[in-house]
C-alpha cells in the first residue's frame, strides 16, 4: 500500500494554522523580539520562516557587543552585523547599546552616524579606538547637534575626552560619563553651559588630566552624582553652582574645599567620602579634612534627607577632641 503524500497544508490542523504568532502584526512580533536578551538571539529567529526573516532589521532597541564575538577572527563579521542592524532606516531608535573594542574610529564615527540618522533617544557607547589611534577624543558633530538624543552614556576605558564647548545637544537631558579622563581645563563648566535642557549628570571613575577643582554649574541641573571610588584620587576641589539641583550623591576620595552656592532646592545629599590607607590626596591632614567637612555640612544643612558614612563621623570625632584639647593648654 503506497504511502498516502503528505497533505499541502501541512501547518494547518482540522482548519486551524498552527503556526498562529507568525501571523501576528508586525508591531507584535516586533515586541517579542525586543523581550529576547541579546539581539543576535533576535537575528537567531529569521531561520524559522521567510515571515521571520528580516524582523529582526526592524528593532527599535538593539544591543551589539564585541565582547560577545569569542575571536578576532569575528571583528570585521561584528562589523558587518553593525552596518545590517543600523541600516533600515525607516524605524526611529529607542536605545541603543554600541560595545566595541579596537575598532577604528571612522568605523565608529560612521556607526554613530547612522545612530542619529535614525533619531536615537537613549545612545550608550562603550568604545575603545585601535592601539594607532588612542588620542583624545571628539565626539562627532552629528552627535554634538543630535536634536533627538534625550540619555547619553559614554564609557570610554579610561580614555582622553574633549568635551564640546559649542551649544549642542539641544534635547539632552540625562549625561553619564564612566570611565572617561576628561582633558581640557574648564571642560565640564564649559560644556554644561552649552546643554540647556540637562537635568541628570553622572561622573563615574573620571579621571581630571589638568583640572584641580571640578566646577559644576548648571541653571538646569536636577540630579548630580559624583563616584570616584574605583580611582586613586579625586578633585582637589568641588564647586556647585546648580539653583534647580534637588539630589547630590559624591562618593570616593574627598576634596579640600567643598563650595556650594544656589543650592536653596537641594533636598536629598549623599556624602560617602574617604581617605585611603597611604594617605590622602593633594597630602591633606585630618585638620583639612575636618575643616572641608564644615564646609560640607554648611553647604547642605537645609536638606530633608542627608545620608553620611562613618568617614565624616570619625573626622567629626576628631575635630571635636582637637578643640577640647586645644582649651585645656590653652
Amino acid at each position: 500500500m503506497k504511502k498516502s503524500k503528505p497533505n499541502k497544508a501541512s501547518k494547518r490542523k482540522n482548519g486551524v494554522d498552527l503556526d498562529m504568532i507568525s501571523n501576528l502584526p508586525d508591531p507584535i512580533l516586533q515586541m517579542i523580539l525586543s523581550g529576547l536578551p541579546t539581539t543576535e538571539e533576535a537575528v537567531r529567529t529569521s531561520i524559522l520562516s521567510t515571515r521571520w526573516r528580516y524582523l529582526w532589521t526592524s528593532l527599535s532597541s538593539p544591543d551589539l557587543d564585541c565582547t560577545r564575538i569569542l575571536t578576532n577572527s569575528k571583528r570585521n563579521g561584528f562589523k558587518e552585523f553593525v552596518k545590517r542592524v543600523l541600516v533600515d532606516q525607516t524605524r526611529d531608535l529607542d536605545r541603543f547599546r554600541l560595545c566595541c573594542k579596537d575598532i577604528d574610529m571612522s568605523t565608529i564615527r560612521l556607526w554613530i552616524n547612522a545612530a542619529v540618522m535614525r533619531k536615537v533617544k537613549l545612545f550608550n557607547l562603550f568604545f575603545c579606538p585601535r592601539v594607532d589611534e588612542r588620542k583624545v577624543i571628539e565626539l562627532p558633530h552629528s552627535l554634538v547637534t543630535c536634536d533627538s538624543l534625550e540619555v547619553l552614556k559614554l564609557y570610554l576605558f579610561s580614555f582622553p575626552l574633549s568635551l564640546p564647548t559649542v551649544t549642542g545637544f539641544p534635547a539632552l537631558r540625562a549625561l553619564q560619563l564612566n570611565n572617561v579622563q576628561l582633558w581640557n581645563d574648564d571642560s565640564v563648566e564649559q560644556f554644561l553651559k552649552s546643554c540647556p535642557l540637562l537635568e541628570d549628570l553622572s561622573l563615574i571613575d573620571c579621571v581630571l588630566h589638568s583640572l584641580d577643582d571640578l566646577c559644576i554649574s548648571s541653571p538646569s541641573l536636577k540630579t548630580l552624582r559624583i563616584n570616584n571610588t574605583g580611582l586613586f584620587g579625586g578633585p582637589d576641589g568641588l564647586e556647585i553652582c546648580c539653583p534647580k539641583l534637588v539630589l547630590l550623591e559624591y562618593a570616593g576620595h574627598t576634596a579640600s574645599v567643598f563650595s556650594f552656592e544656589n543650592l536653596d532646592s537641594l533636598k536629598k545629599a549623599v556624602f560617602y567620602p574617604y581617605m585611603t590607607h597611604t594617605g590622602l590626596p593633594f597630602e591633606l591632614t585630618f585638620s583639612d579634612v575636618s575643616h572641608a567637612m564644615c564646609q560640607l555640612f554648611a553647604g547642605v544643612s537645609h536638606v530633608e534627607f542627608l545620608s553620611l558614612n562613618l568617614f565624616i563621623i570619625q573626622v567629626h570625632t576628631y575635630s571635636c577632641k582637637c578643640i577640647v584639647f586645644d582649651m585645656i593648654f590653652v
